[in-house]
């Protein structure tokens, strides 16, 4: 049995909790043995108690309290016996793989997304800097994508021979058993056509583009309506924007459990992200039926192909997201052959089941070393 210890970042709504979440539901049991550590979310910890897993919660997002997070997570470590930690985010990254170290185990390290643009000068230096560091300190750096594979190496965050590009999937028979949510339940009206946007309301989303692109195309289409699911620290910004533009009673946002089905209510998927890993929720859209409308940024140009399952437009450009989204909304014929080809394309390129496979065997791999690595000093 190789018993593994996931440690996140944030539980939030995002890719990498989902990740977790699949691994947990699906790597063979009688194989491993899956603990998972991380703040505290209700929503989440929810779903893990359903898979008679509890989640161990414990803050890694903060340097304020670092000798005891560190000694913390080196206890976590020993208590699941992990032969194996595998972290996702950044606090998780330092602490876990620093953690793992300690204790002598196999680290691995998920990168969903390499996101150090927004710092100053001087923070990307020392982002990059620790990143490189604590590569030399991991058994394996995942990467979710192969764009992400390609920047990883050419920063130096993840080392050739122990870097692995292991694509995000998702699992198309669970999402269709989800249960469906309509409209009303939503907030929205059945005339409404329904722009739909499944993230956490992080800086790297860029929202607010997708509410200024609202903004602009409800002036020719008096019943778009932009529904924002997910929760986060720019919330506030997000509703800010909205009133500036007069567009509040167009945006409904909120959270919604996991075992919910947002996408049929949506006309069209819709994101503005400045970048991506390889996002599960436009899969997620186009398994669906949905057309996707997203920046031509890495992860997105790996999901959606241009003019075949939905349009890309230039990042941070609101008139062209615009245009794109104005131009599909007008044509319904093209919206649902796109869905159906986003459809088949997750289908043949985007499903769980090799991700599962290609992360066990990266375990087993990690798991075989675990008494070498505790032989060095």
């Amino acid at each position: 049995m190789i018993r593994v210890l996931q440690l996140l970042t944030t539980t939030a709504l995002g890719g990498g909790p989902r990740q977790v979440f699949h691994l947990v539901r699906h790597l063979p049991a009688g194989e491993f043995s899956v603990s998972v550590a991380g703040p505290w979310d209700p929503r989440f910890a929810a779903d893990l108690r359903a898979l008679r897993v509890e989640l161990a919660g414990v803050a890694v997002d903060t340097l304020r309290r670092f000798p005891l997070t560190l000694r913390r997570a080196v206890r976590l470590v020993r208590e699941t016996r992990a032969d194996v930690v595998h972290t996702h985010g950044k606090g998780a990254g330092l602490y876990g793989r620093l953690a793992a170290r300690l204790a002598g185990v196999p680290a691995i390290h998920t990168f969903h997304g390499i996101h150090y643009e927004s710092y100053p000068r001087a923070g990307q230096h020392l982002y990059l800097t620790l990143e490189r560091w604590l590569a030399r300190l991991t058994h394996t750096v995942i990467n979710v994508s192969e764009s992400q594979e390609v920047e990883a190496l050419r920063l130096g965050v993840a080392r050739p021979g122990r870097s692995a590009v292991v694509k995000n999937g998702i699992d198309v028979h669970e999402l269709a058993a989800r249960s469906r949510t309509e409209r009303a339940d939503l907030g929205l009206r059945e005339d409404e056509q329904v722009l739909g946007c499944v993230a956490r309301f992080d800086p790297v989303k860029r929202h607010q583009v997708l509410v200024s692109a609202l903004a602009r195309v409800a002036r020719r289409h008096p019943k778009v309506v932009l529904l924002l699911v997910g929760d986060g620290p720019e919330k506030a910004r997000i509703e800010h924007r909205a009133d500036e533009l007069k567009v509040q009673h167009r945006v409904i946002s909120g959270a919604i459990g996991w075992e919910t089905n947002p996408y049929p209510s949506c006309d069209l998927y819709v994101t503005a992200s400045a970048k991506e890993g390889l996002p599960l929720a436009p899969l997620e859209a186009m398994a669906s039926g949905l057309a996707v409308v997203a920046t031509n940024v890495p992860g997105h140009r790996e999901v959606v192909d241009p003019g075949v399952t939905g349009l890309l437009v230039p990042p941070e450009d609101v008139d062209k997201l615009a245009d794109a989204i104005e131009s599909l909304l007008d044509d319904r014929a093209r919206r649902l052959r796109m869905g159906e080809a986003g459809r088949e394309r997750v289908r043949r390129e985007f499903t769980l089941e090799p991700m599962v496979a290609k992360t066990a065997a990266i375990y087993r791999t990690a798991g075989g070393s675990r008494e070498r690595l505790r032989r060095v000093p």
